[in-house]
């Protein structure tokens, strides 16, 4: 791997306010899921059913000792987000989402998330 793109990915996994932003995507995807699940939104069920177990996974103060494990738990986590976040894009353009301030709030999120990487980046 280049040493910039080390340099830039150990700068982002440090920075607060990315995480942060990184953490509260499937968060807000949650509660967005929740809120069109009790309004009866077809789809919305498994989406908040996958994005609790997710946030729980994410809060657990787990550490396994190997490295290995480490680096699956990494691995799966990174999946894990991918497929809530792409599951929610399906979600929104396949349904008319209610209520739509949830997902006002995680696409706002999506659109902050580069700005803030660009931004710690910048600072470095």
């Amino acid at each position: 791997m280049d040493p910039w793109l080390e340099q830039a990915l150990a700068l982002l996994s440090t920075s607060l306010p990315f995480r942060f932003v990184v953490g509260a995507i499937p968060v807000s995807i949650t509660v967005a899921a929740i809120a069109g699940w009790r309004n009866r939104v077809e789809g919305a069920g498994a989406l908040a059913l996958f994005g609790s177990a997710f946030c729980v996974w994410l809060g657990l103060p787990w550490q396994p000792a190997y490295v290995e494990l480490q680096q699956a738990s990494f691995a799966g986590s990174i999946l894990c987000w991918i497929w809530l976040v792409w599951g929610w894009g399906k979600h929104v353009f396949r349904e008319w989402p209610s209520p739509i301030w949830g997902h006002w709030i995680v696409g706002t999120l999506l659109w902050v998330l580069p700005v803030t990487a660009v931004v710690v980046l910048l600072s470095g």
